[in-house]
């Protein structure tokens, strides 16, 4: 039997630094007292009462010259009242994890928050922190409470510091359930968590496990009863309350505690372990010394026998001699050499026959080989008949071999895992993705089966890029992944789900670039929408649809035309590998309006336009989807308009004529005022410029400005906003925003 132990099984820094500090009090000053136990452990109790440091429940009752606040921590109405005992040294020992979450719900009551706490209600810790958050709280012990409880606003959720992890997370989503807009803090302590972490390791590289602490520890039961879910597990407060029937049927076994063990205690658990383990050894050896004794005297006798039997022959082998022609017969060679397989050997042989229980194997000696069905690693819900067949060849190892009756008894799980590890140790070198079935969801990440008794370790950083809440969706699927650590000494197997899909994003992104050509037309999918444009996924990585280019018409948000998921069809305009930037355009796979409205449109011509915006020079007015002109404001009325919003507003339908198309230049030249859409307005403000003496130039040059002077404007204002979005977005893009 071999013992590994666990690197941070006992003490975590918090109650390590409690009874050394506690000692060396004790040790300068004499006597003192903890209010309560220091932690929940007996052998920690017994120990400090050896140095005259005692628990005490009432601090009336302190006796000494110091009283400790232990590190669970106390209510800060105890904290306070113990301040008044003046011929007492007040020590507080609580917990740096703890005072950081009576903090947490101390401004959480100042706040005037609803407080909830998971965990013991009976907990010193739970109790101290109920002082903390004051009346507004309430303590619930398990997830499904939460169903018939009715949250407050604005609520908060804090845990005791050695609550189940696995429970606090659902506790946490049920909690954001019921109230989306709560508060969840984590507030478990991080040393807890890594004892159970690799207690989780441990399992995967032992038979069985033996877990060290007292049933009154909290952090020790979560950690029990996360090694039970995993392998054989028995759990020991003393070195004595180890059973010995549970050591001797396991060949590697894993020891751990919780944070509040002594290591004397864990050292003490250890030591007897590994000396049962001497005590069967020197039983099998003086078993094996007892059946030589027996097989000596039995070759004494047997000697005496052949003496005998010598002395008999010599008598009859005249006679034999004399008849020896007479009785000739056919003699057969019974001296042929008969291989005979030891102890420890590798042969193969042929499945004979196969039972609920056993496979015998033919493997060339004088009988079939026995496999029992303990030593075959069987799948869940498989039968030996399933994994082996009637002629198949077999690889096994020779356990032991009974001279009296002829019988072997072979194993094939060892030899099998070997070979298992052995292509393992290979998927590792030459990075190759192996695909294998979810075992069990932790609270760290995933257990994975990788065949043959040997199990793998997913943490729930590596299961994807993205984040993930809930690792339960993966369980009992087959998953794909890569093994990036292999430690055959310790056993232990990391692996990566997350490494394939950065792979094969990377590896799409690239061919995807490669294959991309500008002034291609290609389908995509809607990923995001930002005011600027829309991001569309083109096989693996993602192109910019700038604003501009969404339609031909004047399209204010994108979302206005698009929806996320949305499957559409869009023209390559750039494509920069180096920055895995490609820009596209929808507008340009539909048919251009202007082509249409070269054939339809004519100077002279009356329509009905809707006006889309106003601008200091005119209006700009749709005349059909996609087709604008502009009506200069010198064409707006037949007298000076200042601005174009004295006359019109956005989203007006009015009258106008066509004075000029330019079909290849894309621009419209319109006229409001020769339409008959504005008249003369009749009783005009005497503010009029004109009529108090004041000439702008627009009184005098208006009719003057022609459609040459709007078209520079209109292009330098589309040009500038163009360059201004397409910087905006390369600002983004460069400075990693998206």
């Amino acid at each position: 039997m071999k013992v590994i132990k666990a690197e941070k099984a006992g003490f975590c820094s918090g109650v390590r630094e409690a009874v050394n500090v506690l000692t060396e009090k004790a040790k300068k000053r004499g006597a003192g007292s903890t209010l309560g136990p220091i932690v929940h452990n007996e052998e920690v109790i017994d120990y400090l009462e050896e140095r005259y440091v005692t628990a005490v429940d009432d601090p009336e009752k302190a006796e000494g010259t110091f009283l400790a606040i232990r590190t669970h921590g106390e209510a800060p109405e105890t904290i306070n009242k113990l301040n008044s005992f003046i011929h007492l040294d007040i020590i507080d020992l609580t917990c740096p994890r703890v005072k950081k979450v009576q903090n947490i719900a101390a401004d959480l009551k100042d706040k005037n928050f609803y407080v909830y706490i998971f965990g013991n209600e009976n907990h010193p810790e739970v109790i101290g922190l109920v002082g903390w958050a004051g009346e507004n709280s309430r303590v619930f012990s398990n997830p499904d409470e939460l169903k018939d409880i009715e949250i407050n606003e604005p609520a908060a959720l804090i845990a005791q510091t050695t609550a189940n992890p696995d429970a606090y997370l659902q506790a946490g989503r049920l909690f954001r359930e019921k109230s989306p807009l709560a508060l969840v803090y984590k507030t478990l302590c991080p040393e807890t968590r890594l004892r159970q972490e690799e207690a989780t390791d441990l399992a995967q590289r032992v038979d069985a496990l033996v877990v060290v602490g007292s049933e009154t520890s909290a952090n020790t039961n979560a950690l029990y009863d996360i090694c039970r879910r995993l392998k054989p597990t028995c759990r020991v407060n003393k070195f004595w309350e180890l059973n010995r029937s549970f050591l001797k049927r396991y060949n590697v076994i894993g020891v751990t505690a919780g944070a509040s063990t002594p290591p004397w205690t864990i050292k003490e658990v250890v030591e007897r372990m590994e000396n049962e383990n001497m005590e069967m050894q020197n039983e099998e050896v003086k078993s094996e010394e007892a059946e030589t004794e027996e097989v000596k005297a039995e070759e004494v006798k047997a000697e005496e026998e052949k003496e005998e039997v010598e002395e008999v022959n010599e008598v009859n082998e005249v006679n034999e001699e004399e008849n020896e022609e007479e009785n000739e017969e056919e003699q057969f060679d019974f001296n042929e050499d008969v291989k005979v397989p030891q102890v420890g050997e590798q042969v193969t042989g042929k499945v004979a026959r196969v039972t609920e229980e056993e496979v015998f194997v033919d493997i060339g000696s004088k009988t079939e080989a026995i496999l029992p069905i303990n030593e075959v690693h069987l799948p869940a819900g498989k039968t030996l008949a399933e994994l082996f067949t009637p002629e198949d060849d077999l690889e096994v190892t020779v356990l032991d071999i009974d001279d009296q009756d002829g019988k072997v008894v072979v194993s094939h799980k060892r030899l099998a895992r070997e070979k298992r590890l052995q292509e393992l140790e290979q998927s590792l070198e030459e990075n190759i993705i192996i695909e294998a079935p979810v075992k069990q969801v932790v609270g760290a990440g995933m257990v994975i089966d990788l065949g043959d008794g040997i199990e793998g370790f997913m943490p729930g950083s590596l299961v994807d890029v993205r984040f993930i809440p809930d690792f339960n969706e993966f369980k009992d699927q087959q998953i794909r992944f890569k093994i990036i650590e292999f430690d055959r000494e310790k056993g232990k197997l990391i692996l990566s789900r997350k490494k394939i899909i950065e792979e094969e994003t990377e590896k799409a992104k690239e061919e995807t670039l490669k294959a991309i050509e500008v002034g291609s037309t290609i389908t995509g999918s809607v990923k995001r929408l930002t005011d600027f444009g829309a991001f569309v996924d083109v096989g693996g990585i993602d192109g910019l649809v700038h604003i501009s280019e969404l339609s031909w018409e004047r399209v204010n948000h994108p979302g206005e035309v698009l929806k996320v998921g949305e499957e559409i069809e869009v023209k390559v305009l750039e494509v920069i590998p180096e920055k895995e930037r490609i820009s596209l355009s929808i507008r340009k796979t539909q048919p251009d309006p202007w082509t249409k409205a070269a054939e339809d449109l004519e100077s002279g011509q009356l329509m009905t336009g809707k006006v889309t915006r106003l601008v200091n020079f005119g209006a700009f007015i749709e005349l059909k989807p996609g087709v604008e002109g502009l009506a200069h404001i010198s064409q707006l009325a037949d007298y000076h308009v200042k601005h174009p919003s004295e006359v019109l507003t956005e989203g007006e339908e009015v009258e106008v004529k066509i004075i000029e198309v330019k079909a290849k230049s894309k621009r419209i030249s319109l006229s409001i005022k020769e339409a008959g859409g504005v008249m003369v307005a009749q009783n005009i403000s005497s503010g009029n410029g004109n009529e108090n003496g004041n000439v702008t130039l627009g009184d005098v040059f208006g009719d003057l400005f022609e459609n040459e002077d709007y078209q520079a404007n209109e292009d330098n204002e589309t040009v500038e906003e163009t360059l201004n979005a397409n910087n905006e977005v390369d600002e983004k893009v460069e400075g990693g925003q998206e």
